[in-house]
């Protein structure tokens, strides 16, 4: 039996039983199964679920809780954990009351954007609109706080969707950026300070890109480019205003080395690193620490200063040795 079957099987026996684990007040609670399509291709099996009256229906994930199956832990207590995600999911999922997927003027201000590899992702791009950025694709999305305050819970903004709102595709991409500008800025952080937080140390948050007249700009070898958040956060690829600021702190150019859907590494030109070098640890990062569906491209890019946009520097491709999609 093949992994995915074994999950979905799995999932169907949760899905007869889980209710035995939730108060009464989730007794009317409907379940389905369903293949999740993720970044990159990655498929997982959710078990979906429908509490009337609510808007949106949470998803809760089984190949976490398969593999503990597999571990042998007991199955009372895997199945009294998946009641908890599920209590938790349904607590904090309620939508905004404002908030109308058919209506562009409720949604318009909690567009955004995200950054995706297009090769990985050829099956989704075809169901939403995008824009084309070297070999990396631009979607955009309605992104919602949670009631609970806990995190943001996002739709992505589909064909369908821009064909209920009769609004042209450029115009929704525009917004969102706009917003994104405004509400995610470019966070650019020494990589020292990086690892003085990993660490739990303290220190002092600086926005490398808003230094104040009088700051000194610190001469690092590398630097992590985000948003304040740090969800996401290669998304910051697609704001106008990139090349610009970049420019302003590293005026002998910089390499933008994709980290992962969530960061991208800065290293100076003056630093001496070649092309080839960085495209190397960029493959070999993706393949042994990010998980397949958090991966944003294995190549290495420059902003063209003629030509002011990305590109991809070809020094720094090896096809074969990419990973496969």
């Amino acid at each position: 039996m093949s992994s995915t079957v074994a999950v979905k099987a799995f999932a169907e026996g949760v899905t007869q039983q889980i209710k035995d684990y939730l108060p009464e007040e989730y007794q009317d609670m409907q379940c389905e199964i369903s293949e999740q399509q993720k970044n990159n291709g990655v498929v997982l099996t959710g078990m979906i679920l429908n509490m009337p009256g609510q808007k949106i229906a949470p998803v809760v994930y089984m190949e976490p809780f398969y593999d503990q199956v597999r571990k042998g832990e007991p199955m009372d207590q895997i199945m009294n954990r998946i009641a908890d995600v599920c209590r938790q999911s349904l607590s904090v999922r309620e939508l905004p009351e404002t908030l109308d997927f058919t209506d562009y003027d409720s949604v318009k201000d909690h567009l955004t954007v995200q950054v995706i590899n297009t090769k990985a992702n050829q099956r989704m791009l075809s169901q939403v609109p995008h824009k084309q950025m070297e070999d990396l694709s631009v979607i955009c999305r309605i992104e919602f706080p949670s009631p609970a305050g806990e995190g943001v819970g996002s739709v992505k903004v589909t064909h369908e969707m821009l064909s209920q709102w009769g609004v042209h595709p450029k115009e929704v991409y525009q917004k969102a950026v706009e917003n994104a500008v405004k509400s995610s800025p470019a966070v650019l952080m020494s990589m020292d300070d990086l690892m003085m937080e990993m660490m739990g140390l303290p220190f002092e948050t600086k926005n490398l890109l808003q230094l104040k007249e009088g700051e000194e700009f610190p001469k690092d070898g590398m630097y992590v480019l985000s948003n304040p958040m740090r969800v996401n956060g290669a998304s910051v690829l697609a704001y106008p205003n990139l090349q610009e600021q970049l420019e302003s702190v590293f005026p002998q150019g910089c390499y933008l080395l994709p980290s992962s859907l969530h960061e991208m590494i800065i290293i100076p030109k003056d630093l001496g690193m070649t092309p080839k070098e960085m495209g190397e640890m960029v493959r070999e990062v993706n393949q042994k620490e990010v998980a397949r569906d958090e991966i944003l491209s294995d190549r290495v890019y420059e902003f063209d200063r003629e030509k002011r946009q990305l590109r991809q520097i070809p020094e720094s491709i090896e096809k074969e040795k990419e990973m496969e999609r």
